[in-house]
């Protein structure tokens, strides 16, 4: 609902309206409590609510020192999220950022991880990839806070004693032209396939061997444990914020420091070359679903809105 207005007075005026559109929306509904997702969004919504009976619990998903929402929000989001019932972040990375809050009004709840099918079969391959080989499955926008460029740099230096081996890049973005230069600059175009967009890349995840992420920074990166899911020893960066909170270093993945592309080929070297190492963690992996269960998460939200809703009684 949010776009670029013409004049400050036209934004002002939209605001206004939109809010007064959010309470009605709301008050329709009548709900026990709001939750609201996205700065912006979080901030009109606990505007639009103010002096109402309604509790607002405002969540982020997304690291605000590495993803700032400018000046003016930022100022909006400090007035208003002391008025909200909790601040919910999905990760303690995040969580940290809003230490300018009492620790009673904030939150941690993790988005949950799904157990994947195991019965799915890869339906089409993707161009230039080679069943015949081992893939490395990396994930996410070509974007670059996502960093395919370490990746690839990565990958590079390692790349030539593993001629079996092929890196797959599932997904689209604005970088992509970039990436795609990069891959013919570094002599990789026979063992980096980037696939596009792919509408259920789990059996292609089920049918590698290694993920791999060299993410600048993230939220709660949810790629990481959809491999983890299926089954994957999961190798990345030890970015701010989420990784750690999601891979067990040495358990079912490797951690290694964050934008270190020396460090990223080594760990990568080791478990292409190691399958003994890759199967160890590959069998933990899967136990991000308990550890992340969607009961889990459920019962975190459960509990914190009855804490609320009985306190206001």
């Amino acid at each position: 609902i949010l776009g670029n207005s013409p004049t400050p007075i036209h934004g002002l005026w939209n605001n206004l309206h939109r809010t007064f559109t959010i309470r009605q929306a709301i008050e329709s509904t009548q709900p026990d409590a709001v939750i609201s997702f996205t700065d912006r969004i979080n901030v009109m919504t606990i505007v639009s609510l103010s002096r109402t009976r309604y509790p607002v619990f405002p969540t982020e998903h997304c690291d605000p020192i590495m993803n700032p929402c400018g000046k003016l929000w930022e100022n909006l989001r400090r007035f208003t999220y002391p008025h909200a019932a909790r601040v919910v972040s999905v990760s303690k990375g995040i969580d940290n950022y809003f230490d300018w809050l009492p620790k009673t009004k904030r939150a941690v709840i993790y988005n949950p991880f799904l157990v994947i099918d195991n019965n799915q079969s890869i339906t089409s391959i993707p161009k230039d990839a080679d069943q015949g080989k081992n893939w490395i499955i990396s994930m996410g926008r070509l974007t670059y806070q996502k960093g395919f460029d370490l990746l690839l740099a990565a990958f590079k230096k390692i790349a030539h004693k593993y001629p079996g081996w092929q890196l797959l890049i599932l997904g689209k973005g604005e970088m992509r032209s970039e990436l795609d230069k990069l891959k013919d600059d570094l002599s990789l175009s026979s063992q980096v396939i980037f696939t596009g967009a792919i509408s259920n890349p789990f059996p292609i995840l089920r049918n590698s061997k290694l993920f791999v992420m060299a993410s600048r920074f993230e939220g709660f990166p949810m790629a990481h444990g959809e491999a983890l899911a299926c089954g994957l020893p999961v190798i990345c960066t030890d970015c701010p914020s989420g990784p750690r909170e999601i891979i067990r270093n040495g358990v079912d993945g490797i951690l290694v420091p964050n934008e270190d592309v020396s460090a990223l080929a080594w760990a990568m070297e080791r478990l292409m070359s190691d399958e003994g190492e890759r199967k160890r963690l590959a069998a933990s992996a899967p136990e991000v679903t308990e550890r992340f269960s969607l009961e889990k998460v459920m019962e975190m939200w459960e509990e914190l809105i009855g804490e609320v809703i009985g306190g206001q009684k």
